[in-house]
Formats: structure tokens, C-alpha cells, sequence
């Protein structure tokens, strides 16, 4: 339900475990209270139906599974600094990125190189990321984002 903002999360460097659709949401809930996560939902039903013992330091209803609703509410709630550590996480499976090596960079295509920038590497899926367009129009959106911070 809220990939969409857990991979934002990820964006600006927030360690997020994003829930498949196969588990159940009791054992999620209890996997959060054990590793000192934040489960959040848009679920209504899950926040009136939680067992004993979850409280709103675990559980957090967000108004919309929306990114551009429910980053200002997390924004509020959390006070989430969406630029503080930005692009330091893989997007696609949660890793800290670090700097590409001098082989990786080799490989990567020549417009990444172009740009002049910093490229980035996951260790563990190998992916590389630079400050292209798409960095830009996603730094862009997290900087919006950032405004609502009180």
C-alpha cells in the first residue's frame, strides 16, 4: 500500500524495510515492535483492530497512501529530514550505497559519467546511481517535502 513512499523513504536515506502482499499484518506488526520500527499503514481497520500492546510509537496511520499527501503527515509526525542523508540507500533493496570503484564506474553508461557528479554503488545488487536528470527531478520533490518541516 505505501511502497511508493518507503521507496521515497529510501530516497533520503531512511533504512526501510518495504512489506511484501504475502505477509500478514500481525506478524509484521510484531517484526516492527522487535527490530524498533515505525509500521506505517493507510489501513484504518488495522489501527482500530490492533491487538494488545501496539501503540502509536509503532503503528502509524498515514491519511493517504499518496506520497505527496502522506510524506507531509510523516513529515509532521516523525519530523522526517528528507535531505539530511538523500540518496545514501539503494532503492531497490535498502543497501547503504557507497562510492562506485573505479571498475564499476567503467561501467556504467557514458551519459552517468557525463554528469559529473559522484557515482554511487550498492554492494550488494550492484547498481550504480548518479546525479542525472532524475536525481534532480527527485531532489526537487524531496526539498518540497523538507518545507513542511516545522
Amino acid at each position: 500500500m505505501l511502497t511508493k513512499l518507503g521507496r521515497w523513504l529510501r530516497a533520503a536515506g531512511y533504512d526501510t524495510e518495504i512489506a511484501g502482499g504475502a505477509h500478514d499484518d500481525s506478524g509484521l506488526l510484531k517484526r516492527a515492535r522487535r527490530d524498533g520500527r515505525y509500521f506505517l499503514t493507510c489501513d484504518q481497520r488495522l489501527v482500530k483492530e490492533r491487538e494488545p500492546g501496539v501503540t502509536d510509537d509503532v503503528l502509524i496511520l498515514l491519511p493517504s497512501s499518496d506520497p505527496d499527501i502522506a510524506a507531509p503527515a510523516l513529515t509532521n509526525r516523525l519530523d522526517i529530514d528528507w535531505l539530511r542523508h538523500a540518496f545514501t540507500r539503494c532503492m531497490e533493496d535498502n543497501t547503504p550505497l557507497r562510492p562506485a570503484t573505479a571498475g564499476e564506474a567503467a561501467q556504467a553508461p557514458a551519459e552517468a559519467r557525463a554528469f559529473g557528479g559522484p557515482l554511487m554503488a550498492c554492494p550488494t545488487c550492484g547498481r550504480i546511481y548518479w546525479p542525472g536528470s532524475h536525481h534532480r527531478r527527485m531532489k526537487h520533490r524531496l526539498e518540497s517535502w523538507q518545507a513542511h518541516r516545522g
